[in-house]
């Protein structure tokens, strides 16, 4: 699967659950879920450090999913196509990095 129907597909997905919602998305609640997700995820990869408890494989990956399911969204809501965005974000780095090839 492309990176834009991948976009497009975790876009979608959200869009149903928010009829079933009956919710209205809009930048500042996609931002909101985004955030709450990291907190999630930054709580699943400390707990080892945290509660001496070794973090989970199953939870880590479901916690980068929604990371990457909110954050699709979020890019498909703000018409952003992210691959030719990070493309265009290494070119930048390199030139500012030279060890990067």
């Amino acid at each position: 699967m492309e990176v834009i129907e991948f976009q497009k597909l975790c876009s979608l997905i959200a869009r149903k659950i928010d009829k079933d919602k009956s919710i209205v998305r809009d930048g500042q609640f996609c931002i909101s879920q985004l955030v709450e997700e990291l907190g999630e995820l930054a709580k699943e990869v400390n707990r080892e450090k945290l509660r001496g408890i070794k973090p989970k494989k199953a939870e880590l990956e479901d916690e980068f999913a929604d990371v990457v399911f909110l954050l699709f969204d979020l890019v498909e809501y703000c018409d952003v196509d992210i691959e030719k965005a990070v493309l265009t974000k290494i070119e930048t780095l390199k030139k500012r990095f030279p060890n990067i090839k």
